[in-house]
């Protein structure tokens, strides 16, 4: 994944809302960027304490929401003030520092909770061009199934080499694992994309002309591998809608 777009999870990934494939990505980035590394601390600090109803903030959390703040407010000109008024306009600055700090909490939990919603609805926006690139009148799809029937998918593929996966069921791997895709061109295996541990809906684009006969998902180690090392879980020949 591109920097932006694992900017865009570290909010969901502090929140623990990634599946594996994403943590790995993000975990990876994060050994060497300090400033995302940094975004991730202060995302869980802010998650603790709304989660910790009642106690106090985590250490210097006001301080710098009041920091980050761009400008102070204009000053106000106030009539002299008795000794009275003068605790009277303490306490309120006190506490309009109090609600605007809660204020920049509550924000920045919507922008956490946001980061959730944006990945679930980028899934959704996916399995729906996937959908409709099946139903085109130039399609051709492969039904991917394993010997004895048990696992299952669908490979889409249009004549300008792009390509959709969907409808998996197959179980999720260890960590250490991925499920690959392959594209059965002649006597072939080229690979059309690392899947992950747990595959619902992908999309791929086929670099090679789209004379592929077919498609076949194998187990591999995590991150791919050049050729097949194992046998297809589930294979299917490409059809014309």
């Amino acid at each position: 994944m591109s920097h932006r777009e694992i900017q865009q999870l570290l909010g969901a990934y502090a929140l623990d809302a990634v599946d594996d494939d994403e943590r790995d990505a993000i975990e990876l980035h994060l050994a060497t960027c300090p400033r995302c590394r940094a975004e991730v601390m202060e995302d869980r600090e802010v998650a603790a304490f709304l989660g910790h109803t009642g106690g106090p903030a985590p250490s210097g959390l006001w301080d710098r929401i009041a920091a980050s703040l761009e400008e102070a407010p204009p000053p106000l000109a106030l009539a002299p003030v008795t000794p009275m008024g003068a605790a009277r306009r303490a306490r309120w600055s006190r506490w309009a520092l109090v609600a605007t700090s809660a204020a920049a909490v509550v924000a920045l939990a919507l922008g956490l909770a946001v980061a959730v919603s944006s990945r679930s609805s980028h899934r959704d926006t996916l399995q729906e061009q996937a959908i409709e690139a099946r139903d085109r009148s130039d399609a051709r799809v492969a039904d991917l199934r394993s010997a004895e029937g048990r696992l299952a998918a669908q490979a889409v593929l249009l004549p300008d080499g792009r390509g959709y996966l969907l409808q998996t069921d197959l179980p999720r791997l260890d960590r250490a694992r991925t499920y690959q895709l392959w594209a059965l061109v002649g006597n072939e295996a080229i690979s059309a994309g690392v899947l992950g541990p747990d595959p619902k809906v992908a999309t791929f684009t086929l670099h090679v002309p789209p004379s592929a006969l077919g498609f076949a998902i194998t187990d591999e180690v995590a991150g791919g591998v050049a050729q097949p090392q194992h046998k297809p879980l589930v294979s299917g020949r490409l059809r014309s809608t």
